[in-house]
């Protein structure tokens, strides 16, 4: 079995996931909203059902802005060696996912505003089956590491 890689994303990554699930979730709340609109507060049943849909979605809302961002963060772990690139990840459902170098077709550099705000960028690796990303890493680091997987995927497909 191979060893759990060690590159890790940085720690300013949580906060940026953090905003983000902030923003991205607050849709939740549009749920006891519908539901008062659609059956109205009248019945005494239906305002219950309202406040524990809130206070339910509410713990979600929390719990993906307070807990997931950190347990995302700390499973997330990369290596990039000559020969593949090596990605562990997931909270609920932990991945591995080995991707040869000489499968990279490849490699681009994204930031959003968020990233940009807390100066990371994501490595999005494209492959002819699919992409795959290295989330939230330092711009710089990024760059480097866009650079090294584009150079060992030459590298690769010489070889073939």
């Amino acid at each position: 079995m191979k060893t759990v890689p060690q590159q890790r994303v940085p720690p300013r990554a949580i906060r940026a996931w953090q905003w983000s699930a902030a923003l991205g979730n607050s849709t939740l709340f549009l749920i006891p909203l519908v539901w008062a609109l659609v059956f109205g507060m009248d019945d005494p049943v239906h305002i219950r059902v309202i406040l524990a849909l809130s206070v339910v979605l509410f713990g979600f809302w929390l719990s993906g802005i307070f807990l997931f961002p950190f347990l995302k963060w700390k499973r997330w772990r990369y290596n990039i060696d000559r020969h593949e690139i090596d990605l562990q990840r997931g909270v609920l459902i932990h991945q591995r996912t080995l991707i040869p170098l000489s499968r990279v077709q490849h490699v681009d550099t994204r930031q959003g505003p968020l990233l940009r705000w807390y100066t990371l960028a994501s490595v999005t690796i494209s492959t002819a089956a699919t992409t795959h990303e290295i989330p939230a890493l330092d711009e710089v680091v990024a760059e480097k590491v866009r650079d090294t997987i584009s150079t060992y995927a030459r590298l690769a497909e010489e070889d073939v």
